[in-house]
């Protein structure tokens, strides 16, 4: 049996290197280190200043532009990478804790063949807000449990969380559900997870896989992940119910709010509200995405090439190969109007 690790990474920094350090370490070794990095000049100057490569073998690196990245397309091409049996999807910053994190992940698969993926329980670094960590409870509590289809009616989409900051998945199951959505803003590991429950298989949640997400993000950050989270909604309704999921997203400020008045947090009150008024304005102008333009949208987006992906696809989607590309209205008219009977000297 081999598991693979697969890392998308961006702009490498210190947390990159702590999670392949810890990721060589594991009590269930991994095969091979997958690192789809985007912008090979931004990788070059930090990692191939020291001796890294030298010191991990087993690391094999692709690059590719700002321009391709794609959630969903680009995830689906570092799989193509591995042939292993299991591989393990992992964020340059989240950082594994101790040396059990792969085994801990592959326990649901051996006891439940029908379970697809298998992802980490994700908390934050001690120096975070208080009112993040407590929302990190809420997705990642303390106990393990497995969802499936049956559980949508009580759970609603929370039955198909997953996240790609750690998750990992048994490759058959995956091939034979077409991998990820290839044109994805965001929620490409959620979409997936939904397509698995309803072709009948589990999603398991492996609270003794522990990770620390180690992002820091401004209130403009918050306002952009909460954006491309609307459009991800809309986008995919077959999944996605936007008032649901803005009732939820209330639900979850009542009660993170709740929490900071009533455990002595109330010196962090200002700015909770603060960030959630980012987040509420970024979901409130991701509804509204159709009707924004281009330069409009880059401002509040995370992902600007997702959006040039996506204007390129719905202007190819957009021609009509019997017409041609480009004809004007009068040349599309000539080429559909009969032609005129010329008639005989002998007719009236």
């Amino acid at each position: 049996m081999k598991i693979d690790l697969i890392i998308t990474c961006y702009k490498p920094e210190k947390t990159f290197f702590e999670v392949v350090e810890t990721m060589s370490r594991q009590s269930v070794p991994v095969n091979k280190i997958i690192v789809l990095n985007v912008e090979q000049k931004y990788f070059d100057r930090v990692v191939y200043s020291g001796k890294f490569m030298d010191n991990h073998k087993n690391v094999e690196v692709h690059h590719v532009s700002r321009r391709e990245f794609d959630n969903g397309r680009l995830r689906n091409a570092a799989v193509k990478y591995s042939d292993a049996d299991y591989f393990l999807m992992m964020t340059q910053d989240s950082i594994p804790v101790g040396t059990e994190l792969v085994s801990d992940l592959l326990k649901p698969f051996l006891n439940d063949e029908s379970v697809a993926v298998s992802y980490a329980r994700q908390v934050h670094r001690a120096n975070m807000p208080e009112a993040e960590k407590y929302a990190k409870k809420y997705y990642y509590p303390e106990d393990s449990f497995t969802t499936s289809l049956a559980d949508f009616e009580n759970m609603g989409v929370r039955a198909f969380h997953s996240s790609n900051a750690c998750a990992m998945y048994k490759r058959n199951i995956f091939d034979s559900l077409g991998g990820f959505t290839n044109h994805a803003i965001t929620n490409e590991d959620v979409l997936f997870a939904a397509n698995a429950c309803h072709e009948g298989y589990k999603i398991a949640y492996s609270s003794e896989a522990v990770i620390i997400y180690s992002t820091v993000m401004e209130n403009k950050d918050y306002m952009k992940k909460y954006f491309d989270l609307a459009v991800s909604c809309l986008k995919h309704p077959e999944v996605f119910d936007y008032s649901v999921q803005k009732n939820e997203n209330r639900k979850l400020f009542k009660i993170v709010l709740n929490h900071l008045k009533r455990d002595g947090f109330k010196h962090e009150l200002l700015s909770f509200y603060i960030r959630e008024y980012y987040k509420r304005k970024g979901f409130s102008k991701g509804k509204k995405y159709k009707k924004m333009t281009h330069k409009e949208i880059e401002h509040y987006t995370y992902n600007k090439s997702y959006w040039d992906i996506d204007e390129m696809m719905r202007d190819r989607a957009g021609v009509n190969s019997k017409e041609g590309y480009g004809r004007s209205e009068k040349e599309r008219e000539m080429l559909t109007t009969p032609p005129v009977k010329a008639k005989n000297k002998t007719e009236n």
